[in-house]
C-alpha cells in the first residue's frame, strides 16, 4: 500500500484516516483528498490521479484499478442538505457512494456527482458533469454528460 505524506508532494489530506491507496499509483501534486466521519476513499492499483484533483467523501468513493483522472477534476459523493430555515453551512450533507470502474478515463475538469457508478472502460469527456450512471464502455460528454459513443468494454479488456 502507498503511504500519503502531503509534505512530500504538496497535497492536502483532510481525513478521518479512511483512505486506502493501492500500489503503483501515480499521484500528481496538488491533489486534495477529504473524508468525513466514517466515509472511505479507495484508490486501487495502477490508478493515475492528476494535478489539482479533488476527491471528497461523506459516504464512499472508489476509483478502480488502472483508471485515470484528468487535471482539476472533482469527485464528490455528497450534496448539502437544503432546508427552508437555518444555515445551509450547518445543515449537513447527504451522501451516496460513487464507484468508478476499472480502466476508466475521466477527462480534465470533469465533475462526478453523488450516487454515480461509472462502468469499466468508460470515457468521460473533458469538462463533463456526470449526474447519472455510465454503462461499461460508454463515452460520454457535456453538461450534463450524455452518451456520445459506445465501445465493447469486454473486448477492449481482451486486447
Amino acid at each position: 500500500a502507498y503511504e500519503i505524506r502531503p509534505r512530500d508532494w504538496s497535497s492536502d489530506v483532510c481525513s478521518s484516516d479512511l483512505i486506502k491507496l493501492g500500489e503503483n499509483l501515480f499521484l500528481y501534486r496538488d491533489l486534495y483528498l477529504e473524508t468525513q466521519g466514517s466515509a472511505l476513499i479507495e484508490i486501487c492499483d495502477n490508478a493515475v490521479i492528476s494535478r489539482g484533483v479533488h476527491i471528497v467523501a461523506h459516504s464512499s468513493i472508489r476509483v478502480g484499478e488502472g483508471s485515470m483522472i484528468g487535471e482539476y477534476s472533482s469527485i464528490r459523493d455528497a450534496n448539502h442538505v437544503f432546508q427552508s430555515t437555518g444555515s445551509l453551512r450547518e445543515a449537513g450533507h447527504s451522501g451516496r457512494p460513487v464507484t468508478i470502474g476499472r480502466e476508466v478515463w475521466i477527462g480534465r475538469g470533469s465533475t462526478i456527482l453523488a450516487g454515480v457508478t461509472i462502468g469499466d472502460r468508460a470515457v468521460i469527456g473533458a469538462n463533463s458533469v456526470v449526474t447519472r450512471d455510465v454503462p461499461p464502455g460508454e463515452v460520454v460528454g457535456g453538461a450534463p454528460a450524455r452518451a456520445l459513443h459506445r465501445q465493447d468494454a469486454q473486448r477492449a479488456f481482451a486486447a
